[in-house]
């Protein structure tokens, strides 16, 4: 989990009070604003925010920051959770070795939980996430169809389409900056182990590579597990076979498709992508920030995010007045 460290006491400034659920086998923490208008509870405008690896809810200080800025906390109330397994929150890994516990379903179950204790179980919600939190949000908004209204999706292509880029054209190139994905979903105590070993070194070096040269040496690194990886690789997979078999593999809500310049460099076709799983006329995708931007665009490219961010929710049908 990586975060700016003095967003605890900005957290405060911005009106973000700290709340959490506990579930059976999980334990979330989150940062909740509540908005300034006296909308009845059911009628609210709901955002949550979604971190990736390696970071916690601190990722989106800027980005709240931007939002406020633009006037957008007036009228929506923000969540932004520690995902379970990272930062303050906890999950209790499967004990089966399915890894089902750690998959984006059991974890977007969770996400849908948690609001539920924050607004009732009919509350709708606009959900956003990087990273691995992006793949929660696509998760979401497939399995809770009647929640989503529409979905943000930062710096991802679907996982089986990254495993897919793995192979030994262009030197190995893709499956070189990937490899974590096959290190960290190694059987235990493999990565952990490693990783403990020499921590600051692995952690300063994936911040370092991931992090365009703007914003270098803005992390703290603090290691984290790697179930969420090894249910990446096997039932997050199976899950994704399940909805191309079902034929519910299209996300039908709004899609907003936000990704780094160097991320559309180095995939290439990620508008076809895209597009080819959302509804016609319902994906945006848009590259922000320039080549000195790197992985973590929600903190490195912030105030363009929330530019994009704040148009796209004001269309959204559901929420239009």
């Amino acid at each position: 989990m990586l975060f700016p460290e003095s967003f605890s006491e900005k957290s405060v400034i911005l009106n973000l009070s700290q709340e959490g659920i506990r579930l059976p086998a999980t334990k979330i923490f989150t940062l909740h604003h509540s908005s300034v208008s006296n909308t009845p509870a059911r009628d609210k405008k709901v955002l949550v925010l979604l971190h990736g690896y390696p970071q916690n809810h601190t990722l989106y200080y800027e980005l709240v920051h931007e939002l406020s800025a633009l006037g957008i906390l007036e009228e929506w109330d923000i969540v932004i959770p520690d995902l379970p397994g990272y930062g303050r929150s906890s999950k209790i890994p499967s004990a089966d070795g399915s890894h089902l516990a750690n998959s984006k379903r059991a974890i977007a179950s969770d996400i849908v939980s948690l609001i539920n204790a924050l607004f009732g179980s009919q509350q709708k919600f606009v959900v956003a996430g990087h990273d691995r939190g992006a793949r929660i949000a696509y998760r979401l908004a497939k399995d809770h169809r009647d929640r989503v209204l529409g979905t943000c999706i930062m710096e991802i292509i679907p996982t089986k389409v990254v495993f897919q880029r793995m192979n030994y054209l262009d030197e190995h190139r893709m499956t070189f900056s990937t490899y974590h994905w096959i290190f960290l979903a190694l059987p235990p105590p493999i990565p952990e182990t490693l990783i403990g070993a020499s921590s600051d070194f692995y952690f300063s070096h994936t911040i370092e590579s991931w992090t365009g040269t703007r914003h270098r040496g803005h992390f703290d690194p603090i290691a984290v597990a790697s179930w969420d990886y090894r249910a990446g690789a096997s039932i997050d997979l199976e899950h994704d076979e399940d909805d191309e078999r079902n034929g519910t593999a299209i996300v039908d809500c709004p899609l907003l498709i936000l990704h780094s310049v160097e991320f559309g460099h180095k995939y290439g076709n990620v508008n076809e992508i895209w597009e080819a799983l959302g509804v016609p006329g319902k994906v945006r995708i848009k590259a922000v920030g320039d080549d000195q931007v790197g992985h973590f665009i929600p903190l490195e490219a912030a105030q363009e995010i929330a530019g994009e961010l704040v148009p796209w929710l004001n269309t959204l049908h559901a929420y239009a007045s």
